[in-house]
């Protein structure tokens, strides 16, 4: 057999919170990883919080499409809360260790008002706007009671789709889903009652068995990261994506 043939399996790991600047390096690289053919399958190692609702959702379409593509999608979930749980149901098959923490389906919002600290201290601030709703969003006041049931509104809808994507990931009825949509934190034990994941085991469970799923081999693993530049990571800053042509011969050298 050749050896741009041989099936090989990617591991991902994705830590921290949902944003913007550290979900869209990995979105990125998925969609490399769909033209890359002797990538069969990948193992998406989840340890998140959660974070953007509008980035998890992004971030689970583009595992989603990953599996129209053709690719075994398996996930192991260290921590998988919240957004971090919603892209999780795009995976194929869900693992998690004895002491894994999943679930949170949920939706928060949540506006620190700092009105009286900044009065007490002898800060002014004046709100020019046109739009009489324009200023809820900041710190200055509380929400109107119309403004508190314009987002409850809001939240109904990104609600509603959490609910949907986790029935339609897991294949659960919505009606099953509700109960656990708490935003609660669940055990692993408990998370496998209620089909939240597929399995309780250790990486080396799930890696071979997705391994043994494409007729790859779980030593060949292809371990890909994401890297922040040097001076990023000295200062802290957001993570950015390491993506370059050595990720297309990586695989070639295992």
């Amino acid at each position: 057999m050749s050896i741009f043939n041989r099936s090989k399996v990617a591991v991902i790991r994705f830590s921290g919170a949902i944003t913007a600047q550290n979900a869209g390096p990995y979105i990125r690289l998925i969609k490399k990883i769909e033209r890359v053919k002797p990538v069969k399958g990948v193992l998406f190692v989840i340890d998140s919080p959660g974070g953007s609702a509008i980035h998890s959702e992004l971030f689970y379409l583009a595992i989603k499409r990953l599996r129209e593509k053709g690719k075994k999608v398996y996930g192991f979930l260290e921590v998988a809360a919240s957004g971090g749980y919603m892209l999780s149901c795009a995976m194929e098959r869900l693992y998690a260790p004895s002491s894994g923490i999943i679930g949170s389906i949920g939706v928060i919002s949540v506006k620190p008002v700092l009105k009286d600290i900044l009065e007490k201290i002898g800060i002014g601030y004046e709100v020019v706007k046109k739009g009489k709703h324009k200023d809820m969003w900041l710190f200055t006041r509380n929400y109107s009671d119309e403004e508190r049931e314009s987002i409850n509104e809001l939240q109904n809808d990104v609600y509603s789709r959490f609910v949907e994507i986790v029935s339609e990931g897991r294949g659960i009825s919505s009606e099953k889903v509700l109960p656990l949509a708490t935003g609660e934190l669940f055990s692993a034990r408990k998370s496998l009652e209620n089909k939240l994941i597929d399995e309780i085991s250790g990486f080396d469970k799930a890696l071979g068995d997705l391994c043994k799923e494409v007729k790859a081999k779980p030593e060949k693993a292809i371990y890909i990261r994401i890297k922040k530049p040097f001076f990023q990571r000295i200062i802290g800053a957001s993570i950015t994506s390491w993506i370059d042509d050595a990720f297309y011969w990586s695989f070639l050298r295992n």
